[in-house]
């Protein structure tokens, strides 16, 4: 006597046997789409920026422009104080390893954690109890204020939501217009294993009541690195 778990899956198995009911995408809409998009995205590096900026404090992000990294140090260090973290993950990128250490150096209460130096069990630990993270990230989308984090480029994806704060730094080169130009960009083969991160976590479940930090990072602050 077959279970119903079995009659289900027997039903899938005909039902895939079947061209799909779906009618084929209408002729020409790829061109209609990217058109339409055209139309609202800004031309500039600036507008893009601008838009970026605009969408992440739309979903509870932080967004600080800054010129060179010494003032983003300045400005981490200050922040880091008067939220009082006491602990720092870092990602393995060299850039922001340096950053961190000079960051460190400059508030000597607060402790860095490198992923990279932790075996497993010790890594999942230490960052779930870490009250911040240092990363960086792939590409930024203007239209959706979208941070995209290949799994290939990074160690550890548990830096981008153990902590409850997230710092992310950003350049100008990484930014990009919108998802459409994102999955153009990333070979299906690593989009198969990307992480978009798109403001602080939050549910709004329980009687509509927004809630940060549900299932990850309270905040999430975007530094822009414009280096002269």
């Amino acid at each position: 006597m077959s279970s119903s778990r079995d009659k289900i899956l027997n039903a899938v198995k005909e039902a895939v046997k079947n061209p799909s009911h779906l009618p084929e995408l209408p002729e020409g809409i790829n061109e209609k789409i990217a058109q339409s998009l055209k139309s609202i995205t800004p031309q500039d590096y600036a507008g893009l920026r601008d838009q970026f900026a605009k969408e992440l404090k739309l979903v509870s992000g932080e967004f600080v422009l800054v010129k060179s990294s010494r003032e983003l140090i300045s400005h981490l260090i200050d922040d880091i104080k008067s939220k009082n973290y006491s602990s720092l993950a870092v990602s393995d990128d060299k850039n922001i390893k340096n950053i961190a250490l000079q960051t460190s150096k400059e508030s000597s209460e607060l402790e860095c954690i490198f992923p990279s130096e932790l075996d497993a069990e010790q890594r999942k630990n230490k960052l779930a109890s870490a009250n911040a993270a240092l990363v960086n990230i792939d590409y930024a989308v203007s239209d959706v204020a979208t941070l995209a984090v290949l799994m290939d480029n990074t160690s550890s994806l548990y830096l981008h939501y153990l902590p409850d704060c997230i710092y992310v730094i950003v350049k100008p080169e990484q930014m990009i217009a919108n998802l459409f130009e994102l999955f153009d960009k990333v070979p299906k083969d690593k989009a198969k294993n990307m992480l978009l991160i798109t403001g602080p976590s939050r549910t709004a479940d329980i009687e509509k009541i927004l809630i940060l930090g549900a299932h990850g990072p309270r905040r999430l602050v975007v530094y822009w690195l414009e280096e002269e």
